[in-house]
């Protein structure tokens, strides 16, 4: 079941704001037609999608959602989560991509969403101010890349379905042409033609994205690097290492 979000009355403020609990396995469709959006994830993490692309938004992150785009959000471990909804007369302002962006949040983006939910006993005029300091702090924030991109075509796509579910099939190109019904050279083209990125690159980010996720839900980086199809602990580490900056146990503690 797909559940909606009821956003109080704008009242031509800035932004409109929910905050509140989703459990694990909610799905939720966010709505905002000619509104963009923000929406941040807390002591969980939730999988967004946009047509075929995918983002692993895990604690502390966010994402940047445009006009006109209409996002899936399924909540892979129970967060709190929090969004936005961005008055169109001022959203042009920030200056961000025409296409869905993670932001990372920060310790004022999450306290301004709660100080402006509807129970919150607070005056029209204190709840413009708190939205002018969330538009400014949006246009502030980081934009690390935990984009996936997937693909219209069936045989990639089809690919990219069963790695997501098997990621440690993720070594062997010509056993993937043969589930895709085409040959090695003809899927590694559709992987640059379809993604933007080729196959090895493709693959890092999915392991890197699903490695964030198993990190986020406890899972030791040995469990890890066998779920992900590494040959060692020590070659999960150092791939962890080269798309973050950081190690899994460094990853950790800076949350």
């Amino acid at each position: 079941m797909t559940d909606h979000i009821d956003f109080p009355p704008n009242g031509g403020l800035p932004v409109a704001t929910w905050s509140g609990a989703l459990e694990k396995g909610a799905k939720l469709a966010a709505q905002g037609g000619d509104r963009a959006q923000v929406m941040f994830c807390y002591e969980g993490l939730m999988r967004v999608e946009v047509g075929e692309d995918r983002w692993f938004i895990p604690d502390r992150f966010g994402i940047w959602i445009p006009s006109g785009t209409a996002p899936q959000v399924e909540v892979a471990h129970g967060i709190e989560f929090q969004t936005f909804l961005l008055h169109p007369r001022f959203s042009a302002r920030l200056a961000l991509p025409d296409q869905p962006t993670v932001l990372r949040a920060t310790p004022l983006m999450r306290g301004i969403a709660r100080r402006l939910r509807p129970s919150e006993s607070i005056s029209t005029a204190e709840r413009r101010r708190l939205g002018w300091v969330a538009l400014d702090e949006i246009a502030r924030l980081d934009r690390p890349d935990l984009h996936l991109p997937g693909s219209g075509d069936p045989r990639l796509a089809n690919v990219m379905s069963h790695l997501l579910a098997h990621p440690r099939d993720a070594n062997s190109l010509p056993q993937l042409a043969v589930r895709a019904g085409s040959s090695e050279r003809t899927l590694s083209r559709l992987f640059q033609n379809e993604t933007g990125m080729n196959w090895r690159s493709w693959r890092d980010r999915m392991r890197f994205v699903l490695a964030l996720e198993g990190l986020q839900m406890g899972r030791k980086s040995t469990d890890l690097a066998a779920f992900l199809g590494y040959s060692s602990t020590s070659a999960f580490v150092a791939a962890f290492r080269r798309q973050s900056g950081m190690t899994p146990t460094e990853w950790r503690h800076q949350r």
